[in-house]
């Protein structure tokens, strides 16, 4: 089609030149200056020439050739005036006659009176021959534009020239046709009236050819321009371009660009059919005539689709670039031009949507609808434009995933911008986002509609399992916050492993919900379950709570209650909390230390091993603090009987007493209406090799033993049996008995001996 200016110029010559007002005047000239034998006079002629008849006309200054005309014959009559022309060959020469334009016509006629002049049979127009060739020459005719009409009517007076008849149009690299042609040369335009039809090949091979139909064509040769109306068809291999009316640019007599109005256009190759439309839409194309742009206006609306799957692009404007591949057939180079890049501009908007057939090729599920808004957004096609390679917005963005079958999350994510990779197919492989925010709806659960989930980060990558639309993993790096209902989470970055549906939390992780917190170097969370794991310089928090069960009020649950480890994992519906490798809780004023704490809501009950230090305070309102500090191996305490049972080597300290023993077994105060948070120490009993000791006052030193001991502390009394239970005092001197019990406060010993005699021993304060 980079011909098609060349090819319409021809039609000018055909509708200008070849009608003969030239003709007419080289007749005048050759009257005055090259006379004709004089011919035979009939009635009503004024003259004929039946032998044919030549004529020739130079330039009178260069002597160059102007015109060389030839004719069968030729009659001229009075009655009225005119000449009736059979048989005319012309070579009309340009200015420098290097070139001459060939016009061949069987019959013409010219009214003088009228000046028009009328060629009722066929009429052929040969175009820039140069002037050292011989358009007889087969060869050479092949390499010229040819026209062919007839029926013109030719006005002298103003040049115009018009027919009603079919024109064909031949040249080198194409060829058309039209019903109905008008000229005016005064500005140099061609209107074809309908059923026009033409092909460019260009240089490429024939399939490359670029077919052009309309219902009117109009020619601005001074514009360059091209007019198609009131519709138009543009084919291309398997591109189709349907629009109201189009506008052809030429440059340099090449195609440049059409502009179309309200175009429909169709891609169908490979599998994969491509749509697009617009209000308006510009074609540029390069030098060599192939497509390399499409410009959309108003809302533009492209649609890609195949087998299993259907992308549509919307946006106030589209932009789609294309790349040019050039690929070796049959020992011959092939040029295709594939879509390369796919642009929205203004209230962007791309859906991609399974199919029906989707769920065959799905084994995994039908996927969701994935929907992406952006002011500018961008597809970028694989090499042969049949499958996506990337999608990126350069502006606010957000992303939509909606379910198309049960048990799939609906979740929208926004971001300051995005790219989308694609692996093989039409399967993402990498999510790429920064400055991002998600929220997802889970399904709900027995008729119960889960709170929504949270998230924010300053970037995010995810990856998808392979040819698959299941997420893989999620990484979010930057300010990661997290949250769902009453659950809290954030870190500097967290990990999301789809298939196992766990988070990981990084870098001053930290997860909190109502009933506390937990900050740690490293947090993972089991989404299904709930269960935590923590590690890494691990404390938490958590408030007190009536409703929940109890299970740690060893210590005092009016207080909140703390806990710090190097690692911390919770299970269950964080029924089961576990402490490790440094761990301590506390609560106000009580602390538990060892190397594991082991908590157990279900079973009330807490298990601590190794290194056991635990710190109690008496809660008695108007009375000094007295602390109960018991060490040991092994602890292990149930709620449900407040007892702790201490064992491997105990050491139990209380004010200036210290009791050492195999085991002791602690029972806190029984909670009542009123003490319900008191976790205070109501009495103590120990076994295996027990020794109480008591620093008093003057170094005052009180030693007993036995295998069996007990303390109450409301009284302050102390029982030692079993074995053989003694007392040594570092002053009053050594005592035995079946069993000793003293009162510390009072100073005062009760000694049973073994015939169940009671002693009394009152011994004095200092």
């Amino acid at each position: 089609m980079r011909r098609i200016s060349v090819l319409l110029a021809g039609a000018v010559i055909l509708l200008t030149v070849a009608v003969a007002y030239t003709y007419k005047l080289s007749l005048d000239r050759n009257r005055r200056h090259h006379p004709a034998p004089v011919p035979h006079i009939a009635k009503k002629y004024r003259g004929e020439a039946l032998q044919g008849w030549r004529w020739n006309s130079d330039d009178a200054e260069t002597n160059k050739p102007v015109v060389r005309a030839t004719a069968k014959s030729y009659h001229a009559t009075d009655t009225p005036s005119t000449l009736d022309i059979q048989g005319l060959r012309l070579r009309l020469y340009d200015k420098k006659a290097s070139s001459y334009t060939y016009v061949t016509s069987d019959q013409a006629v010219f009214d003088e009176a009228s000046e028009i002049l009328k060629s009722a049979g066929p009429v052929t127009i040969v175009m820039n021959v140069p002037a050292d060739k011989d358009i007889e020459d087969k060869a050479e005719l092949a390499k010229r534009v040819r026209v062919t009409t007839s029926g013109v009517t030719y006005e002298t007076k103003t040049g115009k020239a018009t027919t009603d008849q079919p024109a064909t149009f031949q040249f080198p690299n194409g060829g058309g046709k039209a019903v109905g042609v008008e000229y005016d040369p005064n500005t140099k335009t061609l209107h074809l009236k309908s059923a026009v039809a033409m092909d460019w090949v260009g240089d490429g091979p024939q399939e490359n050819k670029m077919h052009v139909e309309a219902g009117d064509l109009v020619y601005k040769e001074l514009e360059q321009k091209i007019y198609l109306s009131p519709w138009s068809k543009m084919q291309r291999q398997t591109l189709t371009i349907l629009a109201q009316g189009s506008v052809v640019t030429l440059e340099d007599q090449r195609l440049h660009q059409i502009v179309s109005e309200h175009p429909v256009g169709t891609d169908d190759r490979n599998g994969r059919k491509v749509e697009f439309r617009s209000e308006q839409m510009t074609a540029l194309f390069n030098e060599d005539g192939d497509l390399v742009q499409v410009l959309g206006n108003q809302n533009a609306r492209v649609v890609s689709s195949d087998d299993t799957s259907q992308t549509t692009m919307t946006g106030d404007k589209a932009d789609l670039r294309f790349a040019l591949d050039t690929e070796e057939v049959n020992g011959q180079e092939k040029v295709s031009s594939d879509l390369h890049l796919v642009m929205a501009d203004g209230h962007g908007e791309v859906v991609s949507e399974p199919l029906p057939a989707a769920k065959a090729a799905h084994p995994d599920g039908v996927p969701e609808t994935r929907i992406l808004r952006s002011e500018h957004i961008e597809l970028e096609m694989k090499p042969g434009g049949r499958d996506v390679q990337e999608i990126r917005t350069s502006t606010q963005a957000q992303l939509e995933f909606k379910p198309n079958r049960a048990g799939q999350t609906h979740r929208i994510l926004d971001a300051s911008r995005l790219r989308i990779l694609y692996g093989e197919g039409s399967y993402i492989d990498t999510f790429l986002a920064w400055n991002v925010a998600t929220h997802t709806d889970k399904p709900a659960v027995n008729r119960k509609t889960a709170a929504p989930a949270l998230t924010w980060s300053d970037q995010m990558t995810a990856k998808f399992s392979p040819n698959s639309s299941q997420i893989a993993t999620i990484d979010q790096e930057g300010n990661f916050r997290y949250q769902e209902g009453a659950r809290t989470a954030r870190a500097r970055k967290a990990f999301l492993e789809q298939t196992a549906n766990r988070i990981t939390l990084t870098e001053k992780a930290e997860v909190a919900d109502d009933s506390g917190v937990t900050h740690a170097d490293q947090i993972v969370m089991d989404q299904m379950s709930g269960d935590m794991d923590a590690t890494g310089h691990v404390l938490s928090t958590h408030a007190p709570n009536k409703n929940q069960k109890p299970g740690t009020s060893m210590l005092d649950t009016s207080q909140p209650m703390q806990a710090s480890a190097e690692e911390m994992h919770t299970r269950e519906s964080n029924s089961h909390v576990s402490y490790r490798r440094h761990a301590v809780m506390w609560q106000g004023a009580n602390r538990i230390s060892a190397d594991r704490i082991d908590i157990d809501r279900d079973e009330q009950s807490l298990h601590a091993v190794g290194n056991v230090v635990s710190e109690l305070v008496d809660n008695k309102a108007g009375a000094d603090a007295v602390f109960t500090m018991v060490k040991a191996p092994d602890l292990v305490y149930r709620d449900d009987t407040r007892e702790a049972l201490y064992t491997g080597g105990v050491t139990l300290v209380r004010g200036k007493m210290t009791v050492t023993s195999k085991q002791v077994r602690a029972f806190l105060t029984p909670k009542t209406a009123n003490n319900s948070d008191d976790s205070s120490l109501d009495h103590a009993f120990a076994d295996g090799d027990v020794v109480v000791t008591e620093i008093l006052a003057g170094n005052r030193k009180r030693s007993g033993t036995s295998e069996h001991g007990e303390y109450y502390t409301k009284d302050d009394k102390v029982v030692l049996n079993g074995g053989s239970p003694q007392i040594i005092d570092s002053i009053k001197g050594m005592t035995r008995g079946r069993q000793l019990t003293y009162f510390t406060e009072e100073d005062h010993l009760i000694v049973e001996g073994e015939n169940k005699k009671v002693a009394f021993t009152r011994m004095k304060k200092k």
